[in-house]
């Protein structure tokens, strides 16, 4: 089946890109659309190509970004300008290309606002529902919880309160899967046990109306892998029941595994596949070991807390950290949701479908959710994040108590020694590590000594998130840095300061250097020069602090380690003006490394500017097939001319450099560690 599919991709590829970027498709809408800063973005299944029909199998789905609001179930057709997948690639993150390739995403098609396209309504039953739940809830002050339950759309939930449920255990909750399939097959069942009191001869209602609530609920969720998987396990049981067959827990297990990954081998790929998969083996492990007791109640709070438990290992790995008061959190609200929340919200629901709306109706759901927000909101302090090493010593201590009761003597002394094989590094450590993160267009670089760290810009921010929210603090928890010495901002164009504002909540840098005014930071002022461990800050430009500092007014330093002797410039965004100022001194800007001004743009880099810092080594920090086409090529070819190796990001992923007294070593991301064929395939539109 992998093979199988693996073609079919590469076949649906081909034929979404071998007319080139410029196509005209009919597609037929196959998501909720959602608002972004320059349109509208959702899903679309393309059923012709430039007028060629494509048969049921061979047609992709893709993205597609839209200048008008579209519906589920729409039909749609115009001229698009279809583009490759492509992400960045970093140790830690949002990685865009394995989400595309795990949703079944196969290219990016933009509708072009200079030609004309036409819709068609054909009427969606989900459309519908989901609008009319959005009108009856706008008031209230959890809507984006309330349409996450019914309709799995989880984008207009706070980033505040999603934050909040992750470190408080509580975040499956409020993505539809195996529990909100029990509660609604539950509330069916007991549905049908009535109707079985009224008549006797109604043996299999409670499975029969259980069965239908729990797939009308799938539903409206769209079907989604993990509501998918949760249904197939609820039939599967259902259908034991009625043809009285017994199945074991293992077995079941498996079956639906392998039915899953049959239907979508890519799934593989997606983490809540496995996060779901082992929640139920942790319960089918505690059904199958616990005892009996008397009260159903003690039961249920051991297998909370054996779930709970559990669940830490992959938590900590997906989500690098690992929070202490899930159990309590989970104690408390699993029944709350069971028992309170879902049937709540499933009544409200069918009562506003009805067409009989009362706000009293929704202000109790809402209510019923703020009681979950704002305990969560104190779950702060019980989150620890892990370093990587951590968390490798917490995969390895759970397989060790695991294995415990079925090793020897002899077992045991052989896992513990591979405890320190696996957790002890024994590649020698840096004096010190540059990473050049991969942001795009824009520029983030985080230097690390020892558990503490200096910034050198932060990346962009845009509507309610940022870079330094999510890829830099996870990368910085990732190496268990705890101090944040230094942040050093060359300009405040958005591209290389919109993060600024999270940093200095969550890190509080003890430093913050700028060439325009802070609260409390310090002037970057060419011949100023600061200390950080074993390495000298020299800033070299500008000459004078600004008002408001755009790209030549950039902070130009240079870091030079007193053991290794390496030496780094960064230049942000200066210009030829500021090169040419600069290159009078050009014994200060002699570096070994040097990040390219501009990310690459022919408005900098000078030939003169290249031969006085004369790097071994030049990165610049780009977008892969950017709307600016940077780097230049005229000059790529200037800094190969002068003798230095060229890297960016855009092509190779997160940059790291670590630096030993004998030497360096640079490790692109993209070639150690994602050379994975769907990515080639999904960012060069081919195989």
């Amino acid at each position: 089946m992998v093979l199988i599919h693996g073609n079919l991709v590469r076949h649906n590829t081909d034929e979404l890109f071998k007319a080139g970027s410029d196509i005209t498709i009919n597609a037929q809408v196959d998501s909720f659309f959602k608002q972004i800063s320059h349109g509208f973005h959702g899903t679309a299944v393309v059923r012709s190509i430039n007028g060629e029909k494509l048969f049921a199998y061979e047609q992709p789905t893709v993205w597609v970004t839209s200048p008008i609001a579209l519906s589920l179930g729409q039909l749609i057709g115009g001229k698009v300008s279809i583009q490759p997948i492509s992400g960045q690639f970093n140790e830690t993150g949002f990685d865009k290309e394995r989400y595309a390739y795990a949703q079944g995403i196969l290219g990016h098609a933009k509708i072009k606002n200079s030609s004309s396209f036409w819709v068609i309504d054909q009427g969606s039953l989900r459309e519908r529902l989901f609008q009319t739940i959005s009108t009856h809830t706008l008031s209230t002050g959890n809507q984006g919880l309330i349409l996450a339950l019914l309709f799995g759309t989880r984008d207009k939930i706070p980033d505040s309160v999603n934050q909040q449920l992750q470190h408080s255990g509580l975040s499956h909750l409020v993505a539809i899967s195996g529990l909100h399939i029990g509660i609604m097959f539950s509330f069916g069942w007991a549905v049908g046990r009535l109707l079985l009191v009224a008549s006797p001869k109604m043996t299999n209602a409670p499975i029969f109306i259980g069965a239908v609530i729990a797939l009308a609920y799938a539903y409206l969720a769209g079907f989604s892998i993990p509501t998918v998987r949760a249904l197939i396990m609820c039939l599967l049981m259902c259908s034991q029941v009625l043809i009285r067959t017994h199945l074991s827990k293992l077995s079941r297990w498996l079956i639906v595994l392998a039915f899953l990954l049959t239907l979508w081998p890519q799934s593989a790929l997606d983490p809540s596949l496995w996060l779901s998969m082992y929640a139920v083996a942790a319960i089918l492990l505690f059904l199958s070991i616990r005892s009996t007791y008397r009260y159903g109640v003690v039961n249920n709070v051991l297998m909370q807390t054996f779930i709970v438990i559990c669940m830490s290992l992959p938590v900590a790995v997906v989500f690098g950290g690992i929070s202490i008061s899930a159990i309590g959190y989970n104690l408390v609200f699993v029944p709350w949701f069971s028992f309170v929340v879902m049937p709540a919200t499933f009544i409200a629901s069918v009562v506003s479908l009805l067409g009989y709306v009362d706000a009293t109706i929704w202000g109790m759901v809402d209510w019923a959710l703020s009681v979950v927000v704002a305990s969560s909101a104190w779950a702060g302090d019980s989150w620890f994040s892990l370093s990587s090493q951590e968390v490798t010593i917490l995969i390895v201590l759970a397989c060790f108590i695991f294995m415990l009761p079925w090793l020897s003597r002899f077992g045991i002394v052989l896992v513990a020694l591979t405890f320190v094989l696996v957790t002890v590094s024994w590649r020698p450590k840096p004096d010190w590590q540059l990473n050049i993160l991969d942001v795009g267009h824009g520029l983030a670089i985080l230097a690390v000594q020892g558990e503490r760290a200096l910034l050198y810009d932060t990346g962009a921010a845009w509507q309610q998130a940022n870079y330094a929210e999510q890829l830099i603090t996870p990368l910085m928890e990732a190496k268990g840095i705890e101090v944040l010495d230094i942040v050093v901002l060359s300009h405040f164009d958005n591209d290389h300061a919109g993060g600024i504002g999270e940093i200095l909540q969550r890190w509080q840098p003890e430093r913050v250097i700028a060439s325009q005014p802070l609260s409390n930071s310090l002037d970057c002022i060419a011949g100023e020069t600061w200390q950080w461990g074993e390495v000298e800050i020299q800033a070299l430009w500008p000459p004078k602090i600004v008002e408001r500092a755009y790209n030549p007014h950039s902070c130009v330093i240079k870091l030079t380690h007193k053991v290794t002797k390496q030496s780094v410039l960064l230049t942000g965004d200066i210009e030829r003006i500021a090169e040419w100022m600069l290159i009078r001194k050009p014994d200060a800007l002699a570096s070994n490394i040097m990040i390219v001004p501009h990310h690459g743009s022919k408005t900098s880099s000078t030939d003169s500017f290249i031969q006085a810092a004369n790097p071994d080594l030049a990165i610049a920090s780009t977008s892969y097939r950017g709307r600016w086409n940077l780097p230049n090529q005229e000059v790529v070819e200037r800094y190969q001319i002068q003798g230095a190796d060229w890297i960016d990001t855009g092509h190779s992923g997160q940059v790291v450099i670590d630096f030993y007294s004998s030497g360096r070593n640079v490790v692109q991301l993209r070639e150690s560690k994602g050379q994975a064929w769907y990515r080639q395939m999904l960012r060069k539109g081919v195989e």
